[in-house]
């Protein structure tokens, strides 16, 4: 039976385009069935009787610029909205949006609700670090965490890379200012010894430049840090991009052709490892359904790629194996 993937065709900044884009890198790959979320007068004419889509109508979009919640409210009819809607009826497998990742965020948990046992859901995303891309949890959703909320990102982060990166028992680190355990915030230090018992491999403390490296496969932190860890990340591969661009023109200004395409090779080969593309989006891990949040800007490859990891969670069953994971660590939360 195919996978069904939802997709906000209305919601990123290129609207439906990079959408329909996306089917044509989705037209070999077998058991996956796309419902394009939209408008239908817009969309249908574009599918060209496309064998693995369908488009289901919505009447709105919610606006990059607007309030998640407020919009949420007022357009219940928006195409996040109604992809979200064909989750919990059961009418798709999983969510895929380009659009407001606030609002597909609160949509998202206040329709599908929360996995038993997780305390809140969490943005997940893979930094593509070269040969050993690594698992970043928060990066967003929650700025303030209590320690338990460390366990869950750990145990979720965990599943996910064994379940869709293939890592076997992947080596968990928290992030921190130092590697010793007696090092950090009062949020990481009482988050330590939780580790230190929960379900998984964790390592201990790790610092922002074990991110490279291939030490870890997992890193937890707070939404806080995270988010700031992912911009930065963004920003200074775009800088060094630049710069190096900007190194080739000159060498091509020079005459050195031959240099100038040593040059290119090599480093399109580079960022090819560290493209983060091929991922395509983040995943809302904790939420009672699969859904993942894409760059407004994704392009058809970043969502044909999301499409993809959405369909692999579904079938490896990412969710269950979250909820058996934290199974044992329920009856002590209850009782502390």
């Amino acid at each position: 039976m195919p996978v069904r993937i939802a997709i906000d065709a209305m919601g990123g900044d290129f609207g439906p385009k990079p959408v329909l884009g996306a089917l044509k890198h989705l037209a070999d790959v077998p058991d996956i069935e796309v419902l394009l979320v939209g408008d239908p007068e817009e969309l249908e004419p574009q599918l060209n009787g496309h064998p693995k889509a369908r488009v289901v109508a919505s009447k709105s979009v919610i606006g990059m610029e607007e309030s998640a919640t407020a919009a949420i409210k007022k357009k219940a009819d928006s195409s996040i909205a109604v992809a979200v809607r064909l989750a919990k009826e059961g009418e798709a497998d999983a969510v895929v949006s380009p659009g407001h990742t606030g609002a597909t965020m609160a949509c998202a948990v206040m329709n599908l609700g929360r996995l038993e046992g997780v305390i809140r859901p969490a943005v997940t995303t893979i930094l593509p670090t070269g040969d050993h891309p690594i698992i970043v949890l928060d990066v967003g959703a929650n700025v303030d965490c209590k320690p338990e909320m460390f366990v869950d990102f750990a145990v979720m982060g965990t599943v996910y890379a064994e379940e869709v990166l293939g890592r076997t028992n992947p080596r968990v680190g928290l992030l921190s200012i130092g590697t010793e355990s007696k090092k950090g915030n009062e949020q990481t230090l009482a988050a330590y010894p939780l580790l230190e018992k929960a379900p998984v491999n964790f390592c201990g403390n790790m610092e922002g430049r074990q991110i490279f490296g291939g030490s870890f496969d997992v890193v937890v932190c707070d939404g806080f840090v995270g988010n700031i860890l992912l911009k930065f990340g963004e920003a200074t591969a775009a800088h060094i991009y630049s710069e190096l661009k900007d190194q080739i023109r000159q060498v091509v200004a020079s005459a050195n052709l031959e240099s100038a395409a040593l040059l290119k090779s090599t480093f399109e080969s580079m960022f090819k490892r560290m493209d983060h593309e091929e991922y395509g989006g983040a995943p809302l891990l904790g939420v009672n359904g699969t859904c993942l949040v894409c760059h407004g800007g994704a392009s058809d490859r970043a969502l044909a790629n999301a499409a993809l990891n959405a369909a692999a969670s579904v079938r490896h069953n990412v969710n269950q194996r979250i909820v058996d994971r934290l199974a044992p660590l329920r009856g002590r939360r209850v009782s502390a």
